[in-house]
């Protein structure tokens, strides 16, 4: 192959690689629209001139392009004429030989799909040269205030397989993360009821939906005579994409606590995308004023996006890193399209392909902000209940040291009150009796009197010792375990086991050993009650910092997973949280039942 300059006609003996038509075209810009491709043929002072790109942006004028390619070589030569862009609304190529006109295709979004001889998404022309034949082609793109894009590629027929199954992937790349990224967000919601997942989401669906205009399958396959329908597809995409992008930044990015302008301009900013909306039903010139409008519009968009960017990192906002990564995407790529969009940056891959990179990369790092964000939100949720149960764990500790504190002053007023006035009682019914001048029957009388006084007395010294037994302040932690079993054994018909250090005082703190004590006391109260046992058995000591506790008995146990009557057990399990221990119940129906206590020691 090899080619000249415009001039000259093109000659191609075959071809090894893709030439784009910007190579061997030239251009001429029609302002007046007066012109045809006949008045074109009959004046040969009309100025083509080359062009370094032939991406011309929003236009209301017309473009005529003109390329002569000649086949030198013995056979007939097939090329492929290929357009880049598949969103230009009417172009017209014309196939000239011998300067007569021998063909016209429609061969923008203005041809159905379906009326295409080559179904392509992108507009393709077959180019067929007989041996040592050369033509002229002519492509007129009316300038209506829409964006014209007529960059195309020359290409054999391996070329144009080739050039068709990368496009194919790279769509196929793109709409597979984006569905991916969609189906996670539904799974997420499903898991977590957030409204953040749906209104992202949205966001990404709507997104979705706007490439696929883009990329000519809304023109291929939902409206495929209809470029109304077609062109309306993208500015309701488009809008709604910006209108929900919106709501989720704000909602992510916490804005009406963080920024309460930004808040409000993010909202005005989606009546404004609403207004542009109800516009671009009425075409043309409402189509053309959302054009303009939605390019203004993410300009504003962007310059949001920065502001809450900034909002959140000066405000400790701790999800960041994606977000600003996303956003970044976004406003960069975003804008690399915006300027190909008006014609400014020429056509190439990342320039093209720019709408559908922003989304995909949109997509994903802000769905791992919003996971990131969320994981935060757990472990802060983690913190907060971390913080309650301590809260909750102080709160029962000076409840039940309250509760120790009156038990001690009860104990203490029972005692030195009560008590008192009680021996004051017996010690008077004493001296009467020593008088000896009373009768038999008050004799008898007396006699009751002092021995109901005396148990009353006995009474109220047990109920005040149980209260707060005092050889706990006098003699300590394990003199006071060596009483109680003492007392059990004395009170009740229980063969009692104990097997304690020499000595376990001073390994809890002071305020702490009444818990023990009462753990004690309280399994005893449930084996006498509850369990019909012969035997306990009890084990405490002290092992690598830990104090151990075993309580067994060999009587009815029970179900630990059933629901327990009374407070006896909860009891002991508050008061072993307290402790910073743990329990763990043994028991089975008719085997008797064993508490394990392990409590770390500081």
């Amino acid at each position: 192959m090899s080619f000249t300059c415009f001039a000259q006609s093109t000659v191609i003996d075959s071809l090894t690689r893709k030439i784009p038509l910007a190579e061997i075209s030239a251009v001429y810009k029609d302002v007046s629209h007066n012109n045809s491709i006949y008045t074109l043929l009959s004046n040969s002072s009309i100025p083509f001139t080359p062009v370094p790109h032939l991406n011309f942006g929003v236009s209301y004028a017309d473009y005529w392009l003109k390329f002569s390619p000649e086949n030198k070589s013995a056979g007939t030569l097939h090329l492929f004429l290929a357009m880049e862009s598949c969103t230009n609304d009417s172009l017209l190529f014309y196939t000239v030989k011998q300067n007569h006109v021998t063909s016209i295709t429609t061969i923008g979004e203005g041809d159905s799909f379906y009326n295409r001889k080559i179904r392509n998404r992108n507009p393709v022309i077959e180019i067929v040269l007989a041996p040592h034949e050369s033509a002229d082609y002519y492509i007129l793109g009316k300038g209506d205030g829409q964006p014209m894009n007529l960059t195309a590629n020359i290409l054999s027929g391996e070329m144009y397989n080739q050039w068709n199954d990368d496009k194919s992937f790279f769509t196929g790349l793109i709409y597979g993360i984006l569905l991916l990224i969609m189906l996670l967000n539904i799974s997420f919601y499903i898991a977590t009821r957030e409204k953040v997942y749906i209104t992202f989401f949205i966001q990404v669906l709507c997104g979705w939906a706007c490439i696929c205009y883009f990329d000519g399958f809304i023109h291929q396959y939902i409206f495929p005579a209809s470029s109304y329908w077609a062109n309306e597809t993208v500015a309701i995409t488009l809008c709604l994409t910006f209108i929900v992008s919106n709501f989720f930044v704000a909602d992510y990015y916490n804005l009406k606590v963080l920024s309460p302008f930004v808040h409000k301009a993010f909202k005005y900013s989606s009546y404004c995308l609403g207004f542009i909306l109800l516009v671009s039903f009425v075409h043309p010139w409402g189509f053309n004023f959302f054009i303009i409008a939605i390019l203004v519009m993410t300009s504003v968009t962007a310059l949001l996006l920065s502001l809450s960017v900034l909002k959140a990192l000066k405000n400790g906002f701790r999800t960041h890193l994606f977000a600003t990564i996303a956003t970044a995407c976004v406003i960069i790529i975003g804008s690399l399209y915006q300027l190909y969009f008006l014609g400014i940056v020429p056509d190439f891959f990342l320039s093209r392909n720019g709408l559908q990179i922003a989304v995909v990369l949109q997509s994903i790092f802000m769905a791992l902000a919003v996971n990131d964000k969320f994981k935060i939100i757990k472990d802060e949720n983690n913190r907060y209940q971390e913080k309650l149960v301590m809260t909750l764990k102080e709160y029962s500790q000076n409840l039940i040291t309250t509760i120790e504190e009156e038990r001690q002053r009860l104990a203490i007023d029972i005692h030195d009150s009560l008590g008192q006035n009680l021996l004051v009682i017996r010690n008077r019914i004493l001296l009467t009796q020593k008088q000896k001048k009373v009768s038999a029957e008050v004799e008898e009388e007396l006699d009751l009197l002092l021995h109901a006084t005396s148990e009353t007395l006995d009474e109220v010294r047990a109920i005040s010792h149980n209260l707060r037994p005092p050889i706990l302040n006098a003699m300590g932690l394990t003199a006071s375990i060596h009483s109680l079993v003492d007392k059990i054994r004395a009170s009740a018909p229980l063969d009692i086991k104990l097997n304690i250090d020499e000595s376990i005082d001073g390994v809890l703190l002071k305020n702490l050993e009444i818990n023990v004590y009462r753990i004690l006391q309280e399994s005893f109260s449930n084996v006498i009650k509850h369990a019909n046992a012969s035997l306990i058995m009890i084990d405490i000591h002290v092992r690598d910092h830990t104090l151990l506790i075993s309580f067994a008995d060999n009587g009815m146990g029970f179900n630990p997973g059933s629901i327990l009557k009374g407070q006896g057990v909860a009891g002991i399990k508050e008061r072993v949280a307290l402790l910073n221990g743990s329990l763990v119940i043994n028991s089975t129906p008719l085997n008797g039942t064993e508490l394990c206590i392990r409590i770390t020691l500081k």
